[in-house]
This record gives C-alpha cells, structure tokens and sequence, in this order.
C-alpha cells in the first residue's frame, strides 16, 4: 500500500509542477497518511495550496491511483480558480488562442481533440488573453460548465447558471451577448445572463 501514498504524492507534485512553472507561484503538498489498517500506510488524503491566490483543494484517492488521475482529480477542481484569480490562459495551449487545456485522465488536452497534448508535470506556459478580443467567449471549461468572456472593461465570468441557450453549442471564440452584475469570481465581474448573439 505504500505505492498509493507515493503515486498521490507524485500526482500532486506533478500538478504543482504545472503550476510553479507555468505561474511562479509557491505550491504546498499537503499528504495525510492512515494506518489504521493493519499496519499499513495509506494516503488518507492529498492536497494542494497556492498561498499567494488562496486557493487549496484536497481529496481522499482511492487505493493504487495512478499520479495522473490524482493530478487530473486536483486539476479539475482548481484550474478555474487559477484561470479566474490570475486572470491568465493556464494552461496554455501554445498557438490555439485563450482556450486553455483542460485535465484528463493521462494529461492536458485540447477539449476539441481528446487526444493528450501534455503530460502533467509539462505545462509550462501561460499567457495574458488577447485584448483585441470583445463580446466572446475567451475561454469554456466544459467539464464544469464554466467560462469567460472577453471584454475590454474586464473579462465577465459565467457559468450554466447565466446562460441562455444551448450549452453543448458553446466554445470559446463564440459571440455573445451578455449583461454584468456586481459580483466577482476571483479578480472577475460576474455575469447576471449570457445569450449567443443575435
């Protein structure tokens, strides 16, 4: 069982990586071991804090995970938080725009081609959104129904709540319309209702 604690180990670390390079921020690891079971030592629980933007996620892997699916468990759970604090394309998908790469099973990947583009552990770039952009959507996260849209006041966050409309049709480049509340999503102003554009 020592192998699950190692393999949570190095998924975190993996996803730190990431993070560290791409961003420069400080990544703690944080692994709690249980062993309660017959003298054995497992990882109880595993997670990851960026100090700098307050953010921290953790969660309990089951016996004998692979790092990647620790990684992509951590991933999916802060890469909005990151994308919406820093106001950076994280990771950035070098040569395709502001849609970041998304987390999969064995790596980052373009969410329009499933295939794996980096492994975790390899994304080592980000990048400031493209200010010549206005009234689209700059970035979607699919997996929880999340995005951004590009506008010269402030980019707008928004999520299925907001929107109006076919969510299976939205991506990022997609034109809408779109009205801004008062409330914030990390350093974003929040929409209040998101529609395709006329």
């Amino acid at each position: 069982m020592e192998m699950t604690e190692s393999n949570a180990v190095v998924g975190a670390r993996l996803l730190a990586d990431d993070i560290a390079n791409a961003l420069g921020y400080e990544v703690q690891i944080d692994a709690k071991t249980d062993d309660r079971l017959g003298g054995e030592t497992t990882t109880s629980s595993i997670g990851i804090r960026v100090p700098e933007l307050g953010i921290e996620m953790g969660y309990r892997p089951a016996a004998g995970v692979a790092p990647e699916s620790v990684a992509c468990q951590l991933a999916s759970h802060i890469q909005d938080d990151i994308l919406s604090k820093t106001g950076m394309i994280w990771p950035e998908d070098q040569g395709r725009g502001d849609q970041p790469l998304v987390p999969g099973d064995a790596g980052w990947y373009r969410e329009s081609e499933p295939g794996v583009v980096v492994p975790y552990g390899q994304a080592s770039a980000a990048h400031r959104p493209d200010s010549s952009l206005d009234a689209v959507v700059r970035w979607w996260l699919g997996y929880w129904f999340v995005g951004v849209i590009a506008d010269p006041a402030g980019d707008v966050w928004f999520s299925e709540h907001e929107f109006v409309g076919d969510l299976s049709a939205i991506h990022a480049g997609v034109r809408v319309d779109y009205e801004v509340g008062d409330r914030f999503h990390g350093q974003l102003r929040k929409a209040t209702v998101v529609g395709f554009a006329d």
